[in-house]
């Protein structure tokens, strides 16, 4: 069986097409699908039920996986108001390169003592970038949306490789 992921998380749920979910609300929902579609609760007589009860199963799975992040459900955001606009965006200017690398090797070279700062920046810094992220996707700069969404992986990286070192 080939599964392809659904194209549309939110029409999967039936939820709008937007950043702010209530995070109780989306589990409920997502609870609530995976009961009604549950091999124990949905005994196909044929092989091609068999097989439609499964890949609806795949396709809530997958939509859960994007909604309950919220940088994945911006991304899917960002692609369903202009699909390939992540692909279109992913090339970053010199200088947001530049402050990566600079940043990796703060991380790389931070004593013991400076990696509380340290972290408690790089948090900031993605909180400050998911704001600007849904700031461009609210205005409908969508392609605005995507290099910010890009250039975010920089302090998510930064981040995870802080915590590796703690």
């Amino acid at each position: 069986m080939l599964h392809i992921p659904a194209p549309d998380p939110f029409t999967v749920f039936g939820l709008p097409h937007s950043l702010d979910l209530d995070e109780r609300t989306l589990e409920q929902r997502y609870l609530k699908l995976s009961r009604d579609c549950h091999t124990d609760l949905n005994r196909a007589s044929d092989a091609v039920d068999c097989v439609a009860v499964l890949q609806r199963a795949a396709e809530i799975n997958d939509a859960w996986k994007v909604l309950r992040d919220p940088w994945q459900r911006a991304r899917a955001l960002i692609e369903l108001r202009s699909p390939g606009a992540m692909e279109r965006n992913k090339r970053l200017d010199a200088a947001v390169l530049a402050a990566a690398l600079e940043l990796a090797e703060e991380v790389a070279f931070a004593g013991a003592a400076e990696l509380p700062r340290l972290r408690e920046r790089l948090q900031q810094a993605l909180a400050a970038d998911f704001v600007t992220v849904r700031a461009a996707i609210t205005r409908g700069d969508i392609d605005d949306a995507a290099r910010r969404w890009h250039s975010s992986h920089y302090h998510k990286k930064a981040l995870a490789d802080l915590e590796a070192k703690s």
